[in-house]
């Protein structure tokens, strides 16, 4: 199961100086990313070698997230440069949905959380994965939430069976 980490910023709208402190990898290869992940909640996100992609209850990113949907569908994915749009400006794993399977609305067990209602299907969506080095190898990760105080979530690699 994927680990959740709360970081938060103390201070309202340094969302940008909060993004220079996650990890960031910027010697990735295709060939460590390659394979099935596990995320929270039991999503899966499965990278192909020939570059095709499937998630599987995915939330969203960001301020997608809070929409409260999770979705499954098949699409690409390629490692792409930094730039200002991805996490702290490292280069990172992008995840493009064209084709959605299943759209299903998270529902909160914490009666104080805000209700979440349906929101209209989505066709395509794209994730930008950052990604840490650790001793097992690249582990991807995302936001989610408001940016200002997200929640990252990582991705495991589903052990191979043999």
């Amino acid at each position: 199961m994927g680990v959740a980490l709360a970081l938060v910023v103390a201070t309202s709208g340094c969302g940008r100086l909060f993004l220079a402190f996650l990890p960031t990898v910027d010697d990735a290869s295709s060939g460590e990313l390659r394979g099935d992940w596990r995320g929270p909640d039991g999503a899966q996100v499965l990278l192909e070698p020939d570059g095709r992609a499937e998630v599987q209850d995915l939330g969203g990113e960001n301020w997608d997230f809070d929409e409260g949907w999770r979705l499954s569908g098949t699409g690409t994915w390629k490692l792409i440069k930094g730039d200002e749009d991805t996490i702290g400006g490292a280069p990172a794993v992008q995840v493009v949905i064209t084709q959605v399977t299943d759209r299903t609305q998270r529902t909160s067990d914490d009666p104080d959380e805000r209700t979440i209602s349906p929101q209209e299907p989505l066709s395509e969506y794209t994730w930008e994965f950052g990604m840490e080095r650790t001793d097992e190898g690249l582990q991807p990760y995302y936001l989610a939430g408001d940016p200002d105080v997200a929640t990252l979530y990582q991705l495991e690699r589903v052990a191979e069976e043999r």
